[in-house]
């Protein structure tokens, strides 16, 4: 019964590591509440699987100790893991469409629909455009047409 909790509970892990980068809330709360008891848990579970792999050697894997300390790491690892992947999608799915309106249209249209967290912005007064999505925590990938590059804007930008 207890291997089927601690798949459960590294299955809840998972989900949430996945999912946090991009609730705003969440984001707050991690880093301005528990960025310090974090840093003190990863030191910790550091310094148990250490001396839990020097006693217990080749068992070290198999207890509920090492079980519970890889928690918040994998939390944090997937949080990283996700941001990296959203961010390779979402530069694709951004390069794509910048493809298409360069080629296809002199003209670039007000209004394009575009999904999955991209935004489309044309400029008024020019035949420029933005593009826009959400890499996580925060942190905004900007596409100018007129200077042709991207820029990241963060907490404070």
């Amino acid at each position: 019964m207890k291997k089927n909790i601690f798949k459960y509970i590294f299955i809840v892990v998972l989900i949430l590591g996945i999912i946090t980068p991009y609730i705003d809330y969440f984001v707050v709360v991690q880093m301005f509440f528990l960025l310090i008891p974090f840093i003190g848990i990863l030191a910790y579970s550091l310094i148990l699987f250490i001396f839990n792999s020097i006693k217990y050697k080749k068992r070290v894997f198999k207890l509920t100790s090492t079980k519970i300390i890889i928690l918040l790491p994998l939390f944090l690892f997937t949080q990283i893991i996700s941001m990296f992947i959203v961010d390779k999608v979402q530069r694709f799915r951004s390069e794509q469409i910048i493809f298409t309106l360069k080629n296809n249209s002199k003209i670039h249209p007000k209004e394009m629909p575009t999904t999955y967290g991209i935004k489309y912005n044309k400029f008024t007064y020019s035949n420029n455009f933005n593009i826009e999505y959400k890499r996580g925590f925060f942190v905004r990938e900007i596409y100018n047409s007129e200077s042709k590059t991207w820029k990241s804007y963060g907490w404070r930008d």
